[in-house]
């Protein structure tokens, strides 16, 4: 019987040696955090002649050394503000974010990417309509996504848009539920900075509605917008969402006003 517990015992032991260096053991790639990444941008801004930046960083091992031939993944993200009437403590920002491939260090440990343009790269439209104007970078080095360890750094470009105009004709002030109503319009933006056809405008009605209509401009950017009103109609803006991320967006409140009955 004696022999039978200090059989376990030690069994146990064993156990709880493994269990225990299975706890302390340090990952082999525990230390990518604590490595030093820096990135900067060329130029903090970008316009609408001026889209592209030059990217440039560097990499320390955590003894302070270069961290020479070593492969630093950078990404971009392209920032707009989130729809949010209701005021929840969400996420304030959506991202369109996209891979900007892998560069190897230096010697030296640093790590250059020359004429990165700081802008979309969809040719669709965004499904986010309310630009932050801010282009945001970062680089990273992660052996080992799994581990929940890396280090990187951020570079962030603002953008100065150009601005836009917004014009408008309603086919009524004073609605009612079931009651149609028709805004024609224009959108504008100086000239040479793109064509305006197809932008997209959109008309709100309802608070917790980022939109309850939608149309495109023709060529030369005028619009007709169609809706009906509902009861709880109460509210009516119209805005822009140009494609191209240099350019604003406009909005007008309109002078209509909904008689429930």
């Amino acid at each position: 019987m004696r022999m039978r517990l200090l059989a376990a015992r030690s069994t146990a032991v064993a156990v709880l040696t493994l269990l225990t260096g299975a706890l302390i053991a340090p990952s082999a790639h525990a230390a990518d955090r604590d490595y030093t990444m820096t990135l900067t941008s060329s130029t903090a801004t970008t316009d609408f002649d001026h889209r592209t930046v030059d990217l440039a960083g560097t990499l320390t091992r955590p003894d302070g050394t270069p961290a020479a031939d070593t492969p630093v993944q950078l990404e971009q993200s392209v920032l707009f503000d989130t729809w949010n009437p209701w005021g929840d403590p969400i996420d304030p920002t959506e991202w369109e974010t996209r891979s900007l491939g892998t560069v190897r260090t230096d010697a030296a440990g640093r790590f250059t990417l020359d004429d990165v343009p700081a802008d979309r790269w969809e040719d669709r439209p965004s499904p986010y309509l309310t630009p932050r104007h801010e282009v945001l970078f970062r680089a990273m080095y992660d052996t080992d996504p799994t581990d929940g360890q890396l280090a990187f750094a951020d570079a962030a470009v603002s953008v100065e848009p150009v601005a836009s105009s917004l014009t408008y004709r309603v086919s009524r002030v004073v609605v009612h539920p079931g009651a149609g109503l028709t805004v024609t319009g224009k959108v504008t933006w100086p000239a040479g900075h793109g064509p305006v056809a197809g932008t997209r405008v959109f008309l709100r009605q309802y608070f917790e509605s980022q939109y309850n209509a939608q149309t495109t401009t023709d060529a030369d950017g005028n619009f007709t917008l169609h809706t009906r009103i509902r009861a709880y109609d109460h509210e009516f803006v119209l805005f822009s969402a140009p494609k191209d991320y240099y350019m604003s967006g406009a909005s007008k409140q309109l002078p209509v006003r909904n008689i429930t009955q």
